[in-house]
């Protein structure tokens, strides 16, 4: 018996020492709620929606340490739609939608003491979630239907054929850049594919946190659509209580429009949870052929929303949530973006929306 409980106990010690050596994990997100929702002029409407307060994935990501200060990593991240098991987070080549198996984020990594080289997909500078998001100016994310941060901007999400650079912290201070040599392909040769560019800055000290961003996508796949160009600036601050989150982007694109969106939030704990509260302002002028036309050129819309975050444990939250979104009537016909793949209506205008869910990290 102490033979075998001795060489049990070596296997075990060679297993952790191998995982130690290896470091990789499998990790996730399973989330799901009950929603209603009443857009002005419809009738009101009652579903099961999948990743409401955040996107439902699975992964794997692994490092390996190669000594004095370097080491290689990766990480392999699927999205899925738990309501019906479908992949989620896919992207068209062609006209043609492409199922891979890795859809949120797919890179490999180089890290040392000049900083982190990735290279893969991944999610873009500003692009509100990944290991290489910066954009951090709301407690709400880009979860919570109309509380979304993400809504009518010039956002290029996800980028595939990337190479991204993230510098050491310098006293809280470092830069993060990253380039697509083909945000869906690059197959064809340069001057056909659409390139993304991005660089940004980033202070995270103590109760302050702060990004500024440059981006642009070079659309070079298409003759008719010009160069988007966006700026971005936001972050947070920690008071005694609670914490404030601010952001602002500005987009232009000449054959298309020019907008601004303004926001503003904050998370307190209460009750033995999370209390959040914000909303956002937008306004936007289309190009100048909508006025020539004699169309109305200027567009524009606000929300207010308010959520509660309970947890049942460190990996388990329940939550509630209410928004409200008020939209001029250029906006009034995107009530629906069922067709555009979301899994939520995130940018509803004159419309209220309520939910309660549950989310479970692993």
């Amino acid at each position: 018996m102490k033979k075998v409980l001795a060489l049990s106990a070596a296997a075990l010690l060679m297993t952790g020492v191998y995982a130690a050596e290896s470091n990789v994990q499998v990790y996730g997100v399973i989330d799901a709620a009950v929603t209603g929702y009443k857009v002005k002029g419809q009738d009101a409407m009652l579903e099961f929606t999948s990743g409401f307060s955040m996107g439902n994935r699975i992964g794997i990501r692994g490092r390996e340490d190669l000594g004095n200060g370097y080491s290689v990593g990766f990480d392999l991240e699927q999205g899925f739609l738990l309501d019906t098991g479908a992949q989620f987070n896919t992207w068209s080549k062609d006209g043609v939608v492409q199922n891979g198996a890795f859809n949120r984020q797919s890179y490999l990594d180089v890290t040392g003491p000049f900083g982190k080289i990735a290279f893969g997909r991944m999610v873009s500078l500003s692009g509100g979630t990944g290991d290489f998001n910066m954009a951090k100016w709301s407690p709400f994310g880009i979860g919570y239907g109309v509380a979304s941060f993400i809504g009518y901007t010039f956002n290029q999400s996800r980028v595939n054929n990337a190479l991204a650079y993230v510098s050491p912290s310098f006293d809280g201070f470092k830069v993060q850049a990253m380039y697509s040599n083909g945000t869906t392909t690059d197959d064809e040769k340069w001057s056909h594919n659409d390139h993304y560019y991005g660089i940004g800055a980033m202070y995270d000290k103590g109760p302050l946190n702060a990004e500024l961003i440059f981006e642009t996508l070079d659309n070079k796949s298409s003759e008719a659509l010009k160069p988007a160009y966006v700026i971005s600036a936001g972050g947070s601050y920690k008071f005694s209580m609670t914490k404030v989150f601010f952001g602002y982007q500005y987009g232009t694109q000449d054959n298309k429009r020019k907008q601004h969106v303004i926001l503003l939030s904050s998370a307190t704990p209460l009750a033995g949870g999370t209390l959040k509260f914000g909303g956002k302002l937008l306004l936007g002028k289309l190009d100048g052929k909508a006025k020539k036309a004699g169309m109305e050129d200027k567009y524009n819309s606000w929300n207010i929303n308010a959520a509660y975050e309970y947890p049942l444990s460190k990996r388990t939250y329940v939550y509630g949530f209410a928004g409200y979104a008020d939209g001029g009537k250029l906006l009034s016909g995107t009530a629906s973006l069922k067709a555009s793949g979301l899994p939520f209506r995130a940018n509803m205008v004159n419309a209220w929306q309520l939910a309660v869910g549950m989310n479970h990290k692993f």
